[in-house]
């Protein structure tokens, strides 16, 4: 089922939020740990700007929802590979579906360009290279 343009920023601003969500909950528990410190500051950066996107637009931005913290491991490491694998989920979201709903949109679609460009060329690598500091497996690639 094809995916409307204002779907895909909601959709977007999910991913954000989720995101969000694991770094606030691994600073919770290990504390303002790198790189979740600076990844949590791009994620409330990408929320606020998925938000101004559907402002402007004459839509109403959902509330960020309210649910329980995501689980996490024992150990900060495995932690790392959480996060990785949810980057990686999320570029898979954005090449599968949300990309192809805004291509043409002249304003949602470069907004969710340089988001997916963020994601997976700055906030991934910087999960990756924490995590092969300190000797976490790299997760799978999205498919």
């Amino acid at each position: 089922m094809p995916v409307t343009t204002d779907a895909a920023i909601r959709a977007a601003l999910d991913e954000a939020w989720r995101a969000a969500a694991i770094a606030e909950a691994v600073i919770a528990r290990f504390g303002p740990v790198m790189p979740f410190r600076n990844l949590l500051m791009s994620d409330y950066l990408h929320a606020a700007t998925l938000i101004r996107l559907l402002t402007a637009r004459g839509l109403p931005a959902p509330a960020r929802p309210v649910a329980a913290p995501p689980a996490l491991p024992d150990d900060l490491r495995a932690a790392c590979r959480m996060a990785a694998d949810n980057a990686v989920a999320a570029i898979g979201c954005y090449e599968g579906r949300l990309l192809p709903a805004v291509q043409g949109d002249a304003e949602a679609g470069p907004v969710l360009m340089r988001l997916h460009d963020a994601l997976s060329h700055v906030q991934l690598p910087a999960l990756l290279h924490w995590a092969e500091m300190h000797g976490c497996p790299a997760p799978a690639a999205a498919s």
